[in-house]
């Protein structure tokens, strides 16, 4: 039995100027909803991954820095005062790329920055807690990208990915050593964010735009070795969850999967080989994919003791779609809770109530 009791899950961003305003919008919206809560990823993680771009590898004495996005004026700068100019990528041409630089065989990341961040935003956690915005035995979510996700997007040359990988691999066990170390192990959720490993399987490496280079292994033992190593790293009375997902940019996925029937083999496997608990699987759902088709390789699902969060709450359509797309994963699934499908960080402050709303709807009709 799942150690995740609680009906909605909160996938990582959460728009805010900080993580107290997150959390505590998030604690006193759905609160009692909830098994754990993020910090929200607010100031310089706001982008995702884009974040250990700018902060981690621009300015590694290993790498070159040979394209960044074109700064433009934040569309909410009261959202960005932290960050000091927006460089998020617009698109596939305006993102930032590294390389490894002349004779530099190796690289090395002091950290990666999020047992920093975690560290500082527990104690607002506990505010959260001890105010009963959240239960008593809720706790502190932590998200980090698994490997493939943190490095491949920004690599220009194959033959950096074998070094840029065994620099972030050694990194995040570190992060989550120092995480586990300095907030009470009870009190933690490690989820792993996993998005370029689950567009590498559905399109077997080959997407002009998202893969313009191919590593020469396969996709899944890559996903299967990363994950291996990053659950390794979580104590196991730490809870460990799996985000898998098919990328958020401009709200859209970056390959729209025909069903889930990759992410259920990609969660299928990891329940398979590692060697602790997984507490939870979150998997995407489109809004326009009120169809059994869809849902159908849930069948096939073997969640182990984990619980499965659906990501059918929807903004767009409202409570009416994401409703719609409930009755529909009813009928293929049972025991599950619900989520959106990504982060929603990026989305106006101002629409957080109606998304809090539609949230405490859909729950309510589980």
């Amino acid at each position: 039995m799942s150690r995740m009791k609680n009906k909605i899950l909160l996938v990582g961003s959460i728009p805010g100027v900080d993580a107290a305003e997150a959390m505590r919008t998030c604690g006193e919206g759905i609160g009692r909803y909830l098994d754990c809560i993020p910090d929200g990823e607010t100031g310089t993680r706001r982008i995702w991954i884009n974040y250990l771009a700018a902060t981690t590898y621009d300015g590694n004495p290993s790498l070159e820095t040979i394209n960044r996005p074109i700064p433009v004026e934040p569309e909410h700068p009261d959202e960005w005062r932290s960050v000091g100019e927006d460089w998020a990528p617009r698109g596939y041409s305006d993102h930032w790329q590294f390389r490894l630089r002349p004779g530099a065989e190796s690289v090395h990341f002091e950290d990666l920055g999020y047992a920093r961040a975690a560290i500082q935003s527990y104690t607002e956690f506990c505010a959260l807690r001890d105010a009963e915005l959240v239960s008593s035995d809720a706790r502190f979510m932590v998200a980090i990208p698994l490997i493939e996700s943190g490095i491949r997007p920004f690599l220009t040359n194959p033959e950096d990915f074998a070094p840029m990988w065994a620099a972030y691999e050694d990194a995040l066990c570190r992060e989550v050593a120092l995480i586990t170390d300095s907030i009470p192990v009870d009190d933690v959720v490690v989820q792993w964010d996993i998005c370029m490993e689950v567009l590498a399987v559905e399109a077997g490496d080959q997407h002009p735009q998202i893969f313009p280079w191919q590593p020469q292994d396969d996709p899944l033992e890559r996903y299967l070795n990363a994950i291996t190593v990053a659950a390794g790293a979580v104590p196991d009375r730490a809870l460990m969850g799996l985000h898998l997902c098919y990328g958020d940019l401009g709200h859209r996925h970056l390959i729209e999967p025909p069903d889930l029937s990759v992410v259920v083999k990609m969660a299928n496997a990891a329940t398979a080989a590692v060697d602790r608990e997984i507490d939870y699987y979150h998997m995407p759902v489109p809004r326009d994919r009120n169809d059994d088709r869809y849902f159908e390789p849930l069948k096939d699902f073997d969640r182990g003791v984990g619980k499965l969060y659906l990501g059918l709450v929807h903004v767009t359509g409202g409570v009416d779609t994401s409703l719609g797309l409930l009755g529909t994963a009813k009928r293929h699934a049972r025991d599950f809770g619900v989520a959106t499908e990504c982060g929603f960080g990026r989305r106006p402050r101002e629409g957080m109530p109606e998304l809090l709303h539609i949230h405490r709807t859909v729950a309510d009709a589980l």
